[in-house]
């Protein structure tokens, strides 16, 4: 394909390569996932096999050694051209493999033993592909920043409770991360990261995901009842609702990639109607579809959209690479949200963009893709969850974007509240 995006580093290199041939595999099969609503699992065990899951491990740790964030969105779209709901699924644990890398090399270049030793111990397992990753944080009906779950301290550590919505992977995770807050024991809460074990008691995954679309991504409900979590298995942060530069990097490094999923959808949708065009005549005019001016006009829109959305994907993972070489406690506040709204933008052009493709290419093959057995009816499917996927939601990114570009404060309406909810004024 011309002026594909590539990959800016070795290590990033051999990842996209394992993602073509994978994708080339998933193509296989995305049709009968889609239709039978079921999980890519054989999907996801070719991908621990190749090494693929495994690739932002350190090399020391049997991984790739993959560290930047573009390098991760350039090889979600490749896959996202085979299997969207491959794409996403192989996304949440890669980010997950990327934030325990990352704290890693922090730990050690700090010297702090207790961080490095502590982290390197799930890395061989990482690196070696042996487990599945799952996160659950979003949930239904509030801010992503505000958790309603929660981790009630008891004696050796945790009950959790609370319910979560698209947690993907939760099919076989090994493991679900779970954002959650914990009572301080002053009226207030910390937010935390609650690691649970698959099979804990009183973690109940519904198995109920049936959706419009990425149907075979595992996006299960998860529901926690008195979930017992060890005190070593949580990880607690700032008081909830103070708004600090810290968690930017794990938020962006599980997040960001997405992206790509959607841009991958759209050149698969691309090259499927292009083939079309050329191969197809329409009785009773003996000639071509792409000799027709309509046709050509809407591959030319095509192109410009996917122009676009390559380009400004390309640009932001660059500058989001370049941010992430400063260590996390040299990042403000103001870096943040000048690099989210950077991120907020590349999140708007690429799902209009891909939408628009996929619409084009729908309007192209007329009734042929509206069939359920079509690649192009789960292309048009698929690609419509690139929106809602966190963060942030359009009308959110549209308040966000706007406040920054003002020189507002974005979380001025937001830290009202917290103050209101905090002294019950």
């Amino acid at each position: 394909m011309d002026f594909e995006l590539e990959a800016r580093t070795k290590a990033g290199a051999r990842m996209v390569e394992l993602a073509d041939e994978h994708a080339a595999d998933f193509a296989t099969r995305a049709q009968l996932h889609d239709r039978e609503n079921s999980y890519v699992v054989e999907n996801i065990d070719a991908m621990k096999k190749s090494g693929f899951l495994a690739a932002c491990a350190p090399e020391e740790f049997g991984g790739l050694g993959v560290e930047s964030v573009h390098d991760i969105t350039v090889a979600i779209s490749r896959l996202g051209r085979g299997c969207g709901a491959s794409a996403i699924s192989a996304n949440m644990h890669i980010g997950a493999v990327w934030l325990v890398a990352r704290a890693w090399q922090q730990g050690m270049a700090a010297g702090d033993p207790a961080v490095g030793e502590g982290v390197a111990r799930f890395l061989p397992l990482l690196g070696r592909s042996q487990v599945v990753l799952s996160g659950a944080g979003t949930e239904s009906g509030n801010s992503f920043v505000f958790p309603l779950t929660e981790a009630t301290p008891v004696e050796g550590g945790y009950k959790v409770n609370g319910h979560k919505v698209f947690a993907t992977n939760s099919d076989i995770a090994d493991s679900v991360s779970v954002v959650l807050r914990v009572p301080d024991g002053e009226g207030w809460y910390r937010s935390g990261t609650a690691i649970v074990l698959r099979g804990a008691a009183g973690m109940d995954v519904r198995g109920n995901w049936d959706a419009l679309g990425m149907r075979g991504s595992g996006s299960h409900d998860v529901v926690f009842t008195d979930c017992f979590v060890p005190e070593e298995m949580m990880l607690l942060g700032n008081p909830l609702g103070t708004f600090t530069a810290e968690g930017w990097p794990s938020v962006t490094a599980v997040n960001y990639p997405l992206i790509g999923a959607f841009l991958g959808i759209a050149e698969a949708a691309r090259d499927l109607v292009a083939d079309i065009a050329k191969t197809t005549r329409k009785k009773p005019f003996d000639v071509l579809l792409a000799e027709r001016p309509a046709t050509q006009f809407q591959m030319a829109e095509i192109e410009v959209g996917l122009a676009s959305a390559r380009a400004t994907l390309a640009r932001t993972a660059e500058l989001i690479d370049s941010y992430l070489e400063r260590p996390d406690n040299e990042l403000t506040i103001d870096d943040v949200h000048a690099m989210m709204k950077e991120w907020q933008c590349t999140k708007l052009v690429v799902n209009r963009a891909a939408t628009d493709v996929v619409d084009r290419a729908m309007a192209l093959t007329g009734g042929l893709g509206y069939l359920a057995d079509s690649p192009l009816s789960r292309m048009y499917r698929d690609v419509r969850a690139g929106p809602f996927m966190q963060p942030l939601s359009p009308n959110e990114a549209f308040e966000y974007i706007g406040r920054v570009a003002l020189g507002l404060d974005p979380d001025a309406e937001l830290r009202e509240v917290i103050q209101r909810l905090r002294t019950g004024a």
